[in-house]
């Protein structure tokens, strides 16, 4: 049925961020002209941030009369192929600019890479030995890959392409929950703004767990959102809720945290779960039980390196600042600073910081997440204001307490950290979207000032705490 009264992602919402992104790429050049963004990493910024916004703007608006089917199958192919082309386009360019094809100052990658041959060499058997002591937390991905490798030998463009597939199929997954939450137009903007957004395609073309562990916890959410939401109790779907949060271990022991938080808020909190208080108890326990079971000091080890006190988190700020090209400046990092910002950074590096080049390339997308974040906050302020909150706790206990640890961290505004929880967001940024009316629209512009004042604050504490400036 062709409806044409879905909501979209208007033209003055992309052009006002599109003219903000010139306007403080700009304000960058002459400000801090003797250390300017190269041309090269301008040119992806660009690429990235009017890309979003513009074809955000076009597909929103021209696929509303598209029946779900369709849709789908629309969103998944394209969704597919701007994932392959980058992997290609990827593979090439690293091995041009690195001289192998993995990205600038790859490290984890590399890791990861030889680990997994490692664990080929030593057989599945003696995964100790291939893992190299590895943590807990970084077991999965090394795993994965050398199931890969075992088949189709150790051709690192061929993970990269099967990231394609896992990436395109998240995208569908978001969509999923949208349309469930808070229905079809938030849903298929939710959807686009996956698909479209630069930082999830850039990690389906490196060596990096992002792309699956992403796909694992968008997966598990879309599986327990189905059971509070459509009340389907059943076996099979708590079996696959528990493998998946499970697996959530092996990949970032936070994330697996966070993602038991969220089950047991959405399971006991929600008032849409049709079950007795008896069921839910039993349901809670049991995973609780469960779980258990991979609780080990091992685990507990992992959770206190994210997870740390005032103290801690000072001390690995210290020794940041003090290492080789380091910022003095980021002594004053502490979860206190980082809290107010956590829906909001990570700021956009418009600057030339010569050993940053992976943050220069994202730079657009990092500006992305900047404007969205106008439209999440909005959606937190009006479901707090209709007393949704209870309704959407599933959703927003996971991401808060992700945050939370997150900010207690020393990885509060590292990019990668934040990309498990940015599905979520990007759905109440749609959210957002379709309650967008006069009365709300008049902030929009203020926040847009507000956000170009704040990345030439960024990019001027980079510059100063590394002694530039």
């Amino acid at each position: 049925m062709r409806n044409l009264k879905y909501i979209y992602f208007h033209r003055y919402y992309s052009q006002l961020a599109v003219i903000a992104f010139f306007i403080v790429l700009a304000m960058c050049f002459i400000v801090f002209h003797a250390n300017s963004l190269p041309l090269l990493w301008l040119g992806f910024a660009t690429l990235e941030a009017v890309g979003f916004f513009y074809f955000l703007h076009v597909y929103s608006k021209n696929w509303r009369p598209l029946p779900e089917k369709v849709f789908r199958n629309k969103l998944f192919i394209l969704s597919l192929i701007l994932r392959l082309v980058w992997v290609i386009f990827s593979f090439f360019f690293f091995q041009y600019h690195t001289g192998r094809a993995f990205t600038f100052g790859a490290a984890d990658s590399i890791i990861y890479h030889n680990a997994a041959n490692s664990i080929l060499y030593h057989g599945y058997g003696d995964l100790a030995s291939g893992l190299w002591g590895m943590g807990l937390a970084d077991w999965g991905f090394p795993f994965y890959l050398s199931l890969i490798y075992s088949i189709f030998g150790d051709y690192v463009i061929i993970p990269r392409i099967i990231n394609a597939f896992i990436g395109a199929f998240t995208v569908i997954l978001i969509y999923n929950i949208g349309k469930r939450n808070f229905g079809e137009s938030a849903g298929r903007i939710a959807s686009i703004m996956a698909m479209l957004l630069p930082n999830f395609i850039y990690y389906t073309g490196v060596h990096l767990k992002e792309t699956v562990m992403v796909f694992l916890i968008v997966a598990l959410i879309e599986r327990a959102d189905n059971l509070v939401q459509k009340r389907q109790v059943t076996g099979p779907n708590i079996l696959l809720i528990f493998l998946l949060g499970a697996s959530l271990f092996f990949f970032r022991t936070v994330l697996g945290f966070s993602a038991l938080f969220a089950l047991f808020s959405g399971l006991l909190l929600s008032g849409n779960l049709g079950v007795s208080w008896l069921n839910k108890a039993f349901i809670s326990f049991w995973f609780v039980v469960i779980i258990w079971f991979f609780m080990s000091a091992r685990i507990e080890r992992e959770f206190n390196y994210y997870y740390q006190s005032g103290s801690q988190q000072e001390a690995n700020m210290k020794f940041r600042a003090a290492k080789a090209q380091g910022n003095t400046l980021a002594t004053y990092g502490t979860s206190v600073v980082f809290l107010p910002f956590m829906f909001i950074a990570p700021f956009p590096t418009f600057i030339n910081i010569e050993i940053q080049q992976q943050q220069m390339l994202l730079s657009g997308g990092y500006f992305v997440r900047n404007i969205y974040a106008f439209f999440v906050i909005l959606a937190l302020i009006l479901m707090y204001k209709r007393k949704l909150l209870r309704k959407y706790v599933l959703l927003l206990s996971f991401i808060m307490s992700y945050l939370f640890i997150l900010a207690k961290s020393s990885f509060a505004i590292s990019e990668r950290f934040h990309m498990p929880v940015v599905p979520f967001l990007l759905i109440l940024a749609a959210f957002g979207i379709t309650q967008i009316n006069p009365k709300n629209t008049k902030y929009y512009q203020p926040y847009i000032v507000l956000i170009i004042i704040m990345i030439i604050g960024w990019n001027w504490f980079k510059l100063v705490g590394r002694g530039v400036f």
